[in-house]
């Protein structure tokens, strides 16, 4: 079964549509992938009220990967659910909601993932011997890349409340009636500066489910040394922030976690 990708950063102007409740399966985290190491482009265009999305893999929207149409009729008084379904042999479909559509967009930015297989790869090379229940030879690390995915951007809705809008994390999912507009992860302007983040996290989880294995202690060493190295990123965590993203694309403050740690004399 691939994972459920369900903290997605859609790039969008919500003085044209606002997206919410993304869920996206059949991630395939390897390389080239069906995604543009970890991100999307969506398009969206409203005939007669029949709003139909659509992604690509590609940001020149040559490359279709899911489609979807909503009836947005009805939109001033609940959202409304896009059933998105593969396209091209994708192998990727999913879900996600109109909150409110003002305007045909072109090309929005969707990330999907914070890390993909090659980012793990920067510190463990021949990621793809690992044990076949931990990575998959379909999709890759793509439930260990879902989950520190979520992990990281929880973490940073949390340390980074007041950047990101407030609240300090999404309404669950299955809230129907939230309307999503805090935390706004569109205000993180550079994710990459949560790649590491993620990919320490990853990593870690994939070394901690490999516990068991062996009579030796090597998947345990290192899922503590991970465990420290991830420890130290989050001490040391730096966000761009742009707080006004529907004005402009221009990063405008910045904030981070250093950790003062007291000494005993």
């Amino acid at each position: 079964m691939s994972a459920i990708f369900d903290y997605i950063i859609a790039y969008e102007d919500r003085d044209s549509l606002h997206t919410s409740r993304w869920k996206i399966t059949g991630v395939d985290t390897r390389d080239p992938g069906n995604t543009e190491r970890g991100w999307l482009w969506m398009s969206t265009v409203d005939v007669s009220n029949a709003v139909t999305v659509s992604l690509f893999k590609d940001a020149a929207g040559s490359s279709k990967v899911m489609e979807g149409t909503g009836d947005i009729s009805g939109i001033a008084d609940a959202a409304v659910k896009v059933t998105l379904a593969e396209a091209s042999l994708s192998g990727l479909s999913g879900e996600m909601y109109l909150e409110d559509y003002d305007d045909d967009t072109t090309l929005v930015p969707v990330l999907v993932t914070l890390c993909i297989d090659a980012d793990l790869s920067e510190h463990w090379y021949d990621i793809d011997t690992l044990p076949s229940d931990i990575y998959s030879a379909t999709n890759g690390m793509d439930i260990h890349c879902a989950a520190a995915t979520k992990w990281a951007l929880l973490q940073a809705s949390q340390k980074f409340s007041d950047e990101l809008g407030g609240h300090g994390g999404p309404e669950d999912r299955r809230l129907s009636s939230a309307t999503r507009l805090v935390p706004d992860f569109r205000r993180i302007v550079v994710p990459d500066q949560l790649k590491e983040i993620a990919t320490l996290r990853a990593i870690g989880l994939a070394l901690g489910s490999a516990h068991q294995r062996h009579e030796d202690t090597m998947y345990s060493t290192l899922s503590d040394k991970y465990a420290e190295m991830l420890k130290d990123a989050l001490d040391s965590m730096n966000l761009t922030f742009n707080v006004t993203p529907d004005t402009n694309d221009d990063a405008d403050m910045s904030a981070n976690t250093a950790t003062i740690h007291p000494t005993r004399l």
